[in-house]
């Protein structure tokens, strides 16, 4: 498996890897003949991140090992691993840098290798090489289906990124309480709470706030403050609009 990253596209690659470590300890590489897919898990199984990256997003793209080169791009069997989040993370350390910095960026596998190359061609000729270690695994794929969910919500990224940076950036969990004529941010609260030591903060947005609103079902729905967090953040740096669809809780 090689390919080869140039110009922003590295600056990409990093803030994908950076949103996917606030999710889960691993990172699960693929190279298939539809791209490159970049996953991972949290340690509860309760969320799951994918990047895939197109032939098109690379300068060059091959997914096969070496001792595959005879066969036919569509007979390839995807390559697979399974690398510990950190050992990535240290790689691409601070997107603003490698922006500034790194003008290529080449990943490569041979079939009898148990290590990963990621190598960053920066500016003034310096090479830095990074030898990572990895696991074999299977493939890693959330089940799921959107056309299934009755509510969707559509908004531009800095919508949601200033809805929540008023919440404490300790805080663990944030409740979504969808109804026709209103959105609700709220931080969760322990029913048993003392509510004289407890601080409630809401942000109400409006339909109109956002690119696509549609609630076919009221909800009001929980979940892990952190990983929406990395989301965000790769979401504005790319200037992508975020599209939710859920139905109610525990779904």
């Amino acid at each position: 498996m090689r390919c080869l990253v140039s110009g922003g596209n590295v600056t990409v690659i990093g803030r994908a890897i950076h949103a996917l470590s606030r999710i889960g300890d691993e990172c699960y590489l693929e190279a298939m003949v539809d791209g490159l897919a970049l996953r991972t898990v949290n340690s509860s199984r309760s969320a799951y991140a994918c990047f895939l990256f197109s032939p098109l997003f690379f300068q060059k793209y091959d997914p096969r090992v070496p001792g595959d080169r005879e066969e036919s791009e569509t007979q390839v069997e995807p390559f697979r691993c399974k690398i510990v989040m950190k050992s990535i993370l240290a790689v691409f350390k601070s997107p603003a840098s490698l922006e500034k910095t790194v003008e290529k960026c080449k990943f490569a596998v041979g079939r009898d290798a148990d290590q990963l190359v990621i190598q960053l061609q920066c500016k003034y000729g310096i090479t830095k090489t990074h030898n990572l270690s990895f696991q074999d695994c299977e493939t890693l794929q959330a089940v799921y289906t959107k056309e299934a969910c009755p509510n969707t919500l559509r908004a531009q990224p800095k919508l949601l990124t200033d809805t929540v940076m008023h919440f404490p950036s300790t805080l663990e969990e944030v409740t979504l309480d969808i109804h026709s004529r209103k959105v609700t941010f709220r931080n969760y609260i322990e029913p048993d709470s003392d509510p004289k030591k407890t601080m409630l903060t809401e942000i109400v947005l409006t339909p109109l706030e956002f690119d696509d609103f549609c609630v076919q079902e009221e909800a009001e729905i929980t979940f892990c403050l952190k990983e929406l967090r990395g989301l965000l953040g790769f979401a504005e740096a790319s200037g992508l609009p975020l599209s939710v669809h859920f139905n109610g809780p525990g779904r």
